[in-house]
């Protein structure tokens, strides 16, 4: 399947790019990249190390302007919008490295969160009495996450799948309509792992959520499509049945999953 029939007829698409390009110093970490991402579901993208999975990231989440080449978000081109105006727009954006609060409770990190989404403040010292609806939505999080036991805990005394979650759960305290997860699995146990990919369901239903991640396990089993990356261009685009048979895939990247 190639990227330009990606899209479902009478399916909407969440991101569509145009020749993007990001170079580095003469280097092309991105090339030339046409696509279509549907709405709904969770759209992964994979390949080998150095391939343009988070530099592709960054360029659709304003972290990185492109060298040429154009980007929409549901119809409105956005290649202009800086990274905050894109989150305003509902693209919510995790990184390979976690980004808490780690001397601050696991409630504080994920009220401040909410806080800042209700009234663009991170405010420290406000009194739990004057909380209302932030506080409720905090826990309903928290619940979301599966860290509502571990509340009071300081988020740098998590294990890591906890501080990996937590961040997942600071992401989704806007209720964003996509997210994009960058390696979210990275360094986790195998019960972590699995903790996580059951967070990953939980949570998209209604919403779309762009995934980049190496275990290829997870990819073919919680994947509604994946997007094959290769030296910074798209090598193959389909289900996870289509991926598997592919032999281009297969040569480039799969190996022993023939």
């Amino acid at each position: 399947m190639s990227a330009a029939t990606t899209t479902a007829a009478g399916t909407g698409y969440v991101f569509k790019t145009e020749g993007l390009t990001r170079r580095f110093s003469g280097f092309t970490a991105v090339n030339n990249v046409t696509l279509e991402i549907p709405e709904g579901g969770v759209r992964t993208i994979i390949g080998p190390n150095g391939a343009g999975k988070t530099t592709f990231f960054n360029l659709l989440s304003g972290m990185l302007p492109p060298s040429e080449g154009r980007i929409w978000f549901r119809d409105r081109e956005i290649t202009s919008l800086l990274a905050y105006q894109r989150a305003r727009l509902g693209i919510a954006r995790s990184f390979q490295i976690t980004n808490i609060f780690g001397h601050l409770s696991v409630y504080e990190n994920v009220r401040l969160a909410v806080q800042a989404v209700h009234d663009g403040k991170a405010n420290f010292f406000m009194p739990e009495r004057r909380m209302g609806d932030l506080a409720e939505k905090t826990e309903s999080v928290l619940h979301d996450v599966g860290l509502y036991d571990a509340r009071d805990a300081n988020a740098e005394n998590l294990s890591h799948g906890d501080q990996r979650r937590l961040e997942i759960g600071l992401v989704i305290a806007s209720d964003p309509p996509v997210l994009l997860l960058d390696e979210p699995l990275a360094g986790m146990s195998p019960t972590e792992t699995h903790e996580t990919v059951d967070l990953i369901q939980r949570i998209s239903p209604g919403r779309t959520i762009l995934l980049v991640e190496h275990d290829i396990d997870v990819v073919m089993a919680i994947s509604t499509t994946i997007t094959v990356f290769q030296t910074g261009s798209v090598l193959a685009v389909g289900t996870p049945q289509e991926i598997r048979a592919n032999e281009a895939v297969q040569r480039a990247y799969l190996g022993e999953l023939a």
